[in-house]
């Protein structure tokens, strides 16, 4: 069987820590992504598919969900 030998700084390659910190950055952007996609449309669909912005005089831009929300 072959030997074993511990963790170190000079056991661990550095171009294996780069690739696997890169697809941690890659995956976290993603998950990121797909949280904010998911929760605008989670909310869409609770609030049956309305939804509006109001613009403020400042430059806000605030999205509302819902016809009671929506309503003028």
């Amino acid at each position: 069987m072959k030997d074993v030998q511990p963790i170190t700084p000079t056991t661990i390659r550095p171009l294996r820590v780069l690739v696997a910190i890169a697809a941690g950055a890659v995956l976290i952007v993603v998950g990121t992504f797909l949280f904010v996609e998911g929760s605008d449309r989670y909310q869409l669909w609770r609030a049956g598919g309305v939804w509006c912005a109001t613009l403020e005089p400042d430059g806000t831009v605030t999205k509302s969900y819902g016809a009671d929300a929506c309503d003028y």
